[in-house]
């Protein structure tokens, strides 16, 4: 099993800083955070090069690219633009040599079924794209898609070669059960987004492993039996909730509970 933690943690800090915190948790990469504000990296091809100098001379791998492109949008417009970008996360994936790209739905704008079709003709335009780039698209279990009913219909719809990015915390909130979700889409995950919560006054509120509502021992035992090849990543939300705890504490706790429940399995 390969634990990693994604840069949103880490909205403070230079990339070369962020690459020093992985190495100091015995990590051997990064889920990148690339988005149009710039932390911590534009979507922009090609990457300059003092950028891709640092990560290498590093030692540290660029695991997935966490982009933000979303195809549900009833403006052909709007897609067309999420599809150019979802075509530049690629080729920057390819040249820093990462495996998957994290993807959204987004918001339905209206019924669920034209919602599906609108996302499945975008991400299926990829497969075939994204295969000749050795890269894996992968869609996260985010805002609709954390219903699993909704989730399964538009993976009738997509081309096998589109993966998932499974949030069990995400479809957790709205009601599901990891153990009723995992069985439907283990075969299909390639990264795993990992944190806990409490609700608070009807908010979810982030918590230090185990002392919440995620089954975090139980998601990693079934991946661990599953084969999962790919990565489980710390999302500490710091980037939009500046309030939670100093990331340098919490990720080395997440990694080691993960771990703990590995051995004692």
């Amino acid at each position: 099993m390969r634990f990693t933690f994604s840069t949103l943690a880490y909205p403070h800090l230079k990339i070369d800083e962020v690459l020093e915190r992985a190495k100091k948790f015995g990590l051997d990469g990064v889920e990148l955070r690339v988005a149009d504000d710039g932390i911590h990296l534009k979507p922009h091809y090609p990457i300059g090069k003092e950028y891709v100098d640092t990560i290498r001379s590093s030692g540290v791998k660029i695991v997935s690219i966490a982009g933000y492109a979303r195809f549900s949008s009833v403006s052909d417009e709007e897609r067309k633009r999420n599809e150019e970008l979802l075509k530049t996360l690629t080729l920057m994936a390819e040249q820093l040599e990462a495996k998957v790209i994290r993807v959204f739905a987004g918001r339905f704008e209206d019924d669920s079924e034209s919602s599906i079709k609108r996302i499945s003709k975008s991400l299926n335009k990829f497969a075939d794209y994204a295969e000749k780039h050795g890269i894996y698209i992968a869609i996260e279990t985010h805002d609709e898609l954390s219903r699993l009913e909704v989730l399964l219909r538009l993976l009738k719809e997509l081309d096998p070669r589109i993966k998932i990015l499974y949030d069990p915390a995400n479809m957790i909130m709205l009601g599901e059960k990891h153990e009723t979700v995992f069985p439907y889409i283990s075969n299909r995950i390639v990264h795993v987004h990992m944190k806990d919560f409490v609700i608070v006054e009807g908010k979810r509120v982030f918590v230090r492993p185990g002392k919440g509502v995620v089954p975090i021992c139980k998601i990693v035992r079934d991946l661990d039996a599953a084969n999962y090849q790919g990565y489980i990543s710390v999302e500490w939300e710091k980037m939009w909730h500046p309030q939670l705890e100093d990331p340098d504490i919490i990720i080395p706790l997440y990694i080691d509970y993960m771990k703990m429940c590995l051995i004692t399995s």
